[in-house]
């Protein structure tokens, strides 16, 4: 018997019983819509509870610092054992499969002022390898360009601008306001170089010079000395909004415009004390080794963030990100997906029964048509094969109606869910996706779709082989004498 024959006969025979085969596939449609709405409700949340951590940090970079404490001995790890930040923690580090690269960053051990104009504020200056950050921040860029290396290149925060005040203008005002009210002379007034009452207005600082003022103390005859450095830089670029607020007020130069500064401030540090205590020994030159604060990792995909950071811990580094939860949300919503998608189940595992009672009835209205078919010269394979397929596209008829029934079921969620504000009680869908597009309560992803089309097809063959092996061990002679 030929496929396509074989086909036509199996649509044939669906056809004739078009009332049988609707109400047998009604089951399957209820339980494929079932699981299929279920799961992508817990997909959607899932994707919506991950939106939100990434509110709070890129997911696929992370902030190392050496591990202090071993959780598995339950012991702090002793200092000479504990991680470096170096150089060779920084090739170690790029060995990591999933790692793309790795951003070392060193701060200015002195808080900095930086002046435009007549603007000026207080930040902090962070070092960067700007060979290994290039790639990735002139992403994050709004204003201007990323740092290219030279040592007169800076590049702001986004809130840089909008904590610069014009210091004298201020001073000014506030004479004025004085003046004007009669106040007392004794009145409070906040110094203008501690922030508080400045101008929340931002201004453009990008490619502009600028001036970054350093100040170190030092002690002659127990006195102190207070020496000043300026640094001429140009602003050449200003990223975007980010909700880090532990580098919000931070300017970034290239990593030798830092260790230089700091080598400044540590040398004004290190005349305090006797005479002799400009000398250093080996071990002290040991300790004076150069370590970064601290370093950052990107990872090259969503998908490998766990492995990523469970390498890391391996190796004796703390990971600070907000992927560390990616693991108790994938956990957690891996059994609200059995759950959902068990209770689901039920519903297709009383419409594979119906699948098999109405194979069963099938062959009991067929009997006669099938002795014929061995009579004709039809195998036990073809006879299975025909059964089979019938029960096959039963339930692959149910799966597409049931996949159609969950996608409408799955629009009116997300419908309701948006118009209901139901998205903005759950304090989930913050800005939408990159391009503003409304965050969903429910998603039906392509895979989700093709296993259940697969899914219900293969439940309708499962069912379909207890018949089928019934069927092709009737025999012809008592088949065709059967009424």
């Amino acid at each position: 018997m030929k496929v396509m024959d074989s086909f036509r006969i199996v649509w044939r025979n669906l056809w004739r019983m078009k009332l049988r085969t609707a109400l047998t596939s009604v089951g399957v449609m209820i339980g494929t819509a079932a699981i299929v709405a279920m799961m992508a409700l817990s997909l959607g949340l899932k994707e919506n509870a991950v939106k939100s951590l990434e509110n709070f940090g890129n997911l696929t970079e992370m902030d190392v610092e050496p591990m202090y404490y071993d959780q598995e001995k339950g012991e702090m790890i002793p200092d000479d054992q504990r991680k470096r930040l170096n150089m060779e923690a920084v090739q170690e580090l790029k060995k990591i499969p999933g790692i793309a690269a790795v951003m070392p960053v060193k701060r200015l051990n002195e808080q900095a002022k930086l002046k435009v104009g007549r603007r000026e504020g207080y930040v902090e200056l962070v070092g960067v390898d700007v060979n290994e950050s290039a790639a990735y921040r002139k992403n994050d860029v709004e204003k201007g360009t990323y740092l290219t290396g030279s040592p007169q290149e800076v590049v702001v925060a986004f809130d840089v601008p909008r904590a610069m005040r014009d210091v004298e203008k201020e001073k000014r005002e506030a004479r004025r306001r004085n003046a004007d009210n009669g106040r007392q002379s004794g009145m409070s007034v906040m110094p203008p170089d501690m922030g508080g009452g400045g101008e929340s207005a931002a201004f453009n600082i990008v490619d502009k010079a600028a001036t970054l003022i350093l100040t170190r103390e030092y002690r002659i005859d127990d006195e102190p000395k207070f020496e000043k450095k300026e640094l001429r830089v140009r602003v050449v670029g200003q990223l975007q909004k980010s909700e880090n607020f532990r580098y919000s007020t931070a300017v970034y130069v290239p990593l030798g415009v830092v260790k230089e500064l700091n080598d400044w401030v540590n040398r004004g540090r290190s005349d305090e004390g006797s005479e002799g205590s400009s000398r250093r020994t080996r071990e002290q030159a040991t300790k004076d080794t150069f370590e970064f604060d601290q370093m950052t990792v990107k990872v090259e995909s969503r998908e490998q963030v766990e492995s990523v950071v469970k390498a890391l811990k391996e190796k004796g580094y703390e990971v600070w990100s907000p992927a560390r939860e990616l693991e108790t949300i994938n956990q957690f919503f891996f059994v609200i997906q059995m759950v959902l998608g068990g209770i689901a189940a039920i519903s297709l595992l009383v419409a594979t029964i119906g699948i098999v009672n109405t194979m069963i009835m099938s062959i009991l209205e067929r009997t006669k048509e099938i002795g014929i078919m061995k009579v004709i010269g039809a195998t036990v394979f073809n006879i299975r094969w025909l059964f089979l397929m019938e029960s096959g596209f039963i339930g692959l008829i149910g799966g597409l109606a049931g996949l159609g029934m969950a996608w409408g079921a799955v629009e009116l969620v997300n419908y309701f869910g948006a118009s209901g504000g139901i998205m903005d009680s759950l304090n989930m869908g913050y800005g939408g996706g990159p391009e503003g597009e409304q965050s969903k309560l429910a998603v039906i992803p392509a895979w989700l779709a093709l296993f259940a089309i697969g899914f219900s097809f293969i439940i309708g063959l499962l069912a379909g082989i207890f018949p089928a092996i019934r069927a092709s061990r009737l025999s012809a002679l008592q088949a065709i004498r059967s009424e």
